[in-house]
């Protein structure tokens, strides 16, 4: 009888431990930033970059994207959040060539690749700004419920992360973000959840 007894408590115990295996193995990772559940794909973005080149956003497939919309003009928000962007890509150390920060100009009119150029990479060279037309931006700004005054001033501060899928996964609010927080969603990211 002390045998069965014995017997039972080790399948049970191993019962319980294949059960939390699975449980382990299939739970969603737990994320910083609010998530978007499900994935959505982001709105493909064709604009020029600050090097003066063509861009597309499904060029950057492979990398997580950090995509913030501003203007070099800004004297709070834009470089709060870039600020904070660069200490993500610091805590990020190497696992940074993975990941892009884009910024977007609202204020095409004084942003042109040059001054897009000046603005981002003083924060980190391998920052992206793109800027466009007024048609294709206001297509961007529309895709991305951005809502931009005549002045380049904008009421969103939503920095959004694309996954390496070109999915939708994550927001923060700009200028409340932790980069400690930022780099911990995207290493998430990076391994593949």
């Amino acid at each position: 009888m002390e045998r069965k007894l014995v017997w039972g408590g080790i399948a049970l115990l191993a019962l319980l431990s294949l059960a939390a295996g699975i449980l382990y193995v299939t739970r969603k990772p737990s994320f910083h930033g609010s998530v978007i559940d499900p994935p959505a794909p982001a709105a493909e973005i064709k604009l020029t970059d600050s090097n003066n080149q063509p861009f597309t956003l499904s060029s950057q497939r492979g990398k997580v994207v950090l995509l913030y919309f501003g203007f070099t003009n800004c004297t709070d928000e834009c470089p709060l959040t870039m600020a904070k962007l660069k200490q993500t890509f610091d805590i990020l150390g190497k696992a940074s060539s993975n990941v892009q920060v884009l910024m977007v100009t609202t204020d095409p009119a004084r942003d042109n690749p040059a001054q897009m150029k000046k603005y981002v990479t003083q924060f980190n060279p391998a920052f992206l700004g793109l800027t466009g037309t007024p048609d294709e931006l206001q297509q961007v700004y529309s895709d991305y419920g951005v809502a931009v005054e005549s002045n380049g001033e904008t009421h969103t501060t939503f920095l959004y992360v694309i996954d390496q899928n070109g999915n939708f996964r994550l927001t923060f609010i700009g200028p409340q973000m932790n980069p400690q927080d930022v780099a911990d969603d995207v290493q998430t990211l990076l391994k593949g959840n």
